[in-house]
């Protein structure tokens, strides 16, 4: 099988790390796999050798930077013939969509944020309702994502999580966890930083010996360094960038926090639970973490926007030392379901069934 993969690979990201990981599983597998990474030339996660990989730069500006991103993508595919192309982004997906009578193969479209997002209200959403029908099938990361759309759209799609390549035993034994909460995401509204520094703010004086640490880089630096600044917190909350050793870490942290107002699936939230780390998210949208987090089983999910709520919990799981190696036991033992081997089967499985091929 020939799969193509449209990507805008431009830098760390959990799309981009979930769109060079199947790929390079699709590769191991025994097809033949191309990357096409759009207009940004930054991979950050290692490509399998067996994996070709294009960069398609922008070569015009301004409104005839989207023709000219259509024409070379379209030319790519005519000679690559690829029997499936797969878009994590929405902006291949509606250029495949559009050109796909004229091209090889079958078109499929991974949602991989909140489809219910602002950006959808205005021209986008109206582009997205034209070009669904165009698209043969469509791999949501949740059961919540998929109810978004109409029966039409659910009848040609399924719901693949991400797979989990973290595993607690790669690390050493953690006897005693250190006092620090972590996080980790970019720094952008999405992710919404500013919540749980305002809830770390409410009870900092009642656990005067934990820190925040946030690893991550983005737009918002600046203006979370001033929160903190302003809020008598530059000894206590940390800004720390971002790492290619991110689970050294972060590993044998108190707690750690999913702040997030949207999420796709959350990837550091499945790999903070992997480590066994105990884990509070929020009830973000379209509801991949309440599908991840069994409440007050194997973690706690708590309102979005209610930093009461959460400082409230964190409270509650720094202070109950028996909560916390159950959640953290439980954690790692729901895991299971998101092995690789796993997911790449019911990618492999899905690939199949919309070429109507069956020996996989």
């Amino acid at each position: 099988m020939r799969i193509v993969f449209l990507s805008y690979l431009h830098g760390f990201g959990g799309a981009e790390k979930q769109n060079v990981m199947l790929a390079n599983a699709m590769a191991e597998r025994g097809h033949d796999v191309t990357v096409i990474s759009i207009c940004v030339d930054n991979n950050c996660y290692p490509l399998d050798e067996r994996v070709k990989y294009i960069f398609l730069p922008d070569r015009k500006t301004g409104v005839l930077r989207v023709l000219t991103r259509y024409q070379d993508i379209r030319k790519r595919l005519d000679e690559l013939k690829p029997d499936v192309t797969v878009n994590f982004w929405f902006q291949s997906a509606y250029m495949t969509a559009l050109m796909r009578k004229s091209i090889p193969g079958r078109v499929i479209y991974s949602e991989r944020g909140d489809p219910g997002d602002k950006e959808y209200s205005g021209a986008l959403g109206i582009i997205r309702k034209l070009v669904l029908p165009r698209i043969d099938g469509f791999v949501f990361q949740s059961k919540g994502a998929q109810k978004f759309f109409n029966h039409a759209v659910q009848s040609r799609s399924t719901v693949i999580p991400n797979p989990v390549f973290v595993k607690a035993d790669g690390f050493p034994e953690v006897k005693e966890r250190r006092k620090v909460i972590v996080t980790v995401g970019r720094l952008h509204p999405q992710k919404n930083h500013k919540l749980l520094i305002d809830a770390f703010a409410l009870i900092a004086d009642q656990i005067p010996d934990y820190t925040l640490e946030i690893y991550g880089d983005g737009e918002l630096k600046d203006e979370l360094q001033k929160q903190i600044d302003n809020l008598k917190l530059t000894k206590r909350v940390f800004l720390k960038g971002t790492s290619k050793e991110i689970h050294k870490l972060i590993y044998d942290a108190s707690l750690f926090v999913l702040s997030s107002n949207y999420e796709g699936l959350p990837n550091t939230l499945l790999e903070a639970m992997a480590l066994g780390i105990p884990s509070i998210s929020t009830d973000c949208r379209p509801g991949g973490a309440r599908e991840i987090i069994d409440n007050n089983v194997n973690g706690i999910i708590v309102p979005v926007e209610d930093k009461q709520k959460l400082a409230s919990e964190i409270i509650k799981i720094l202070n109950d030392y028996k909560m916390q190696v159950v959640f953290s036991e439980n954690a790692k033992e729901s895991i299971f379901r998101y092995l690789p081997e796993k997911i790449y089967d019911l990618w492999q499985s899905y690939f199949g069934s919309i070429l109507k091929i069956h020996e996989w």
